[in-house]
């Protein structure tokens, strides 16, 4: 994924984007508006098949496409890309040509460039922060677990030595302390010690 700065005073700029639009005309019209804006077009697209190929490879944090772009359905294409968490889409739409899924950002054309910059910085915002609550999140799980692997290893330890809670866990913290081992890691070896001679 691309570079873009945080959230909140500062711009979210320098953001990877994939175009996917089969007029060259409308392809380098956003193209400019976009790098003037201070974002990074990473690639272009003519076609369905080209843009979800280009998108698998490169990964960019956005990728905006024409609801007329041919060579596969719009809404298929799109689910795709942000069903598989490849990226986000964004959908230019007119009328009814190409029918999108509520799910995925779009905008209607004709569309004034202040609204599509706008669009695509509360996209990119969202994304961020998105990707720091799915990290808060792992890192919750890793501790639980981490938690529940000491929890474990302390009870064998007070069963198979015959020593209290308190007393099991000094020993681990010193045996990882003299093992340069973290307690997670010591947890683990003890648990796995346990079971190959249960």
């Amino acid at each position: 994924m691309g570079i873009f700065l945080k959230a909140g005073d500062e711009d979210v700029t320098r953001a990877n984007i994939i175009i996917g639009d089969g007029n060259s005309n409308n392809r380098r019209r956003l193209k400019d508006l976009l790098t003037r804006a201070g974002y990074l077009v990473e690639a272009e697209a003519t076609n369905a098949p080209e843009l979800l190929r280009k998108t698998r490879n490169m990964y960019p944090d956005l990728v905006v496409m024409d609801a007329g772009l041919e060579g596969g359905s719009v809404a298929e294409i799109a689910g795709i890309i942000q069903g598989d968490d490849i990226s986000n889409v964004l959908v230019l739409a007119q009328g009814s040509k190409g029918w999108v899924p509520e799910d995925i950002a779009q905008i209607q054309k004709p569309y004034t460039e202040e609204t599509i910059l706008s669009v695509i910085e509360v996209i990119l915002v969202y994304q961020n922060r998105l990707a720091s609550s799915r990290q808060e999140v792992t890192a919750l799980k890793e501790s639980l677990q981490s938690r529940k692997s000491v929890e474990q290893a302390k009870g064998i330890l007070m069963k198979q030595l015959g020593i209290d809670e308190a007393e099991a866990y000094r020993t681990m913290q010193k045996e990882s302390m003299n093992r340069s081992m973290s307690m997670k890691d010591l947890a683990r070896a003890i648990i796995a010690a346990y079971k190959d001679n249960d």
